[in-house]
């Protein structure tokens, strides 16, 4: 099976350790699939890597600002000038290195004949859009269709190729392949029923990885009766939340990139360790770890910034004020909220948490 990632799968695991790309990895490993990643798509991680590191400078930069501002004592940067280039050309070699050791395919920039994309745009194929932008999409999709097979050849089984983007507005239609792509496809004499869309890696990771359950293993019967170890995934889960939750924003959970997709500007102050561990389920990954998946909902005490004159206009606010004046523009308000996640760990064979990562759902799948 070929599997490409686009840009917005990779986002919020630079470094492929959160469990869902380690069992990708595990996968790629056991000859069980191939990755593919377009040099348009690497060439983007790396500058979204650099960007990223670039506005966590410049916080730094304003905090110590404004630290100077209060104390009226100079305060020095501990981040050197040349941090986010040394930083980017180490996050280049890492990731090659990664992907030289899995076998993963970076796919040249395809040759492909500038009158067809100027044609395409033109006419608001996708995955051009409305203003003409979606040259790079292009370049992704030239990238996808060498990949697939002509129409007279027989494949032995489906889908030949799973390509794992959430770009619904310039790949998709619904939880699929637009029409546009798929006629184009047809037209260039290749097979379009072969290509399976998923959002974001876990959903492909639940439904098509050959992960099996784990029956009659000691580990799953003390998880599930609520003996010793229940308590202590329980503290795993609550220690990760403390550190990787509290003091973040909500929207940081979501499986799109932050800042990109996400509009959730919510700030977790705190939250209740009263929850109850859901839908627990445990699969074997290898010989020596343990895929547990389960459930929680968490009533967590947030804050936001909303302007003044969206307060005084609404009659049903559903948040306290915190602070009123914050500034000319905006207030600072609190609001308690019940915030649903999926979590997803990988425990060796000695009881040793290996990652986790929790991602937020939607309300309506929350129970």
């Amino acid at each position: 099976m070929k599997v490409v990632l686009d840009t917005n799968a990779i986002f919020g695991d630079f470094n492929f350790k959160k469990p869902t790309a380690k069992i990708l990895l595990e996968e790629l490993k056991n000859g069980n699939l191939d990755l593919y990643i377009p040099e348009v798509v690497f060439e983007e991680i790396v500058n979204k890597f650099r960007q990223r590191l670039e506005k966590a400078q410049k916080d730094i930069e304003s905090e110590l600002d404004t630290i100077t501002d209060f104390t009226t004592e100079p305060q020095k940067s501990p981040l050197e000038k040349d941090f986010v280039d040394r930083s980017v050309d180490s996050y280049r070699q890492r990731l090659t290195e990664l992907f030289a050791k899995y076998n993963v395919t970076v796919m040249p920039i395809p040759e492909t004949d500038h009158r067809f994309l100027v044609k395409k745009a033109m006419l608001k194929k996708k995955p051009f859009n409305t203003n003409e932008k979606g040259y790079r999409d292009n370049l992704i999709w030239e990238n996808i269709k060498s990949l697939i097979s002509l129409a007279e050849v027989e494949i032995a089984s489906t889908p030949e190729l799973v390509f794992i983007t959430d770009n619904h507005i310039d790949f998709l239609s619904g939880n699929k392949l637009h029409e546009d792509l798929v006629a184009e496809l047809e037209e260039q004499g290749l097979q379009s029923e072969t290509i399976t869309i998923y959002r974001n890696i876990k959903d492909f990771v639940d439904v098509r990885l050959s992960l099996y359950e784990v029956q009659a293993d000691t580990f799953k019967d003390r998880l599930n009766n609520h003996e010793f170890w229940d308590f202590e995934l329980k503290s795993i889960i609550t220690d990760f939340l403390d550190k990787e939750y509290v003091g973040h924003k909500v929207g940081d959970f979501e499986f799109t990139a932050p800042g990109d997709y996400a509009d959730d500007e919510r700030e977790v102050m705190a939250y209740d360790e009263n929850f109850e561990l859901k839908n627990l389920t445990v699969k074997k990954l290898s010989a020596d770890e343990f895929v547990v998946e389960l459930r929680i909902n968490v009533e967590s005490e947030l804050e936001l910034f909303v302007d003044k004159s969206e307060f005084y206009s609404s009659r049903d606010h559903g948040y306290s004020v915190i602070e009123p004046d914050w500034n000319r523009h905006v207030m600072l308000v609190g609001q308690t909220d019940t915030v649903s996640f999926d979590v997803t760990l990988i425990i060796n064979s000695k009881l040793e948490c290996q990652s986790i990562e929790i991602n937020k759902i939607d309300e309506d799948d929350a129970y």
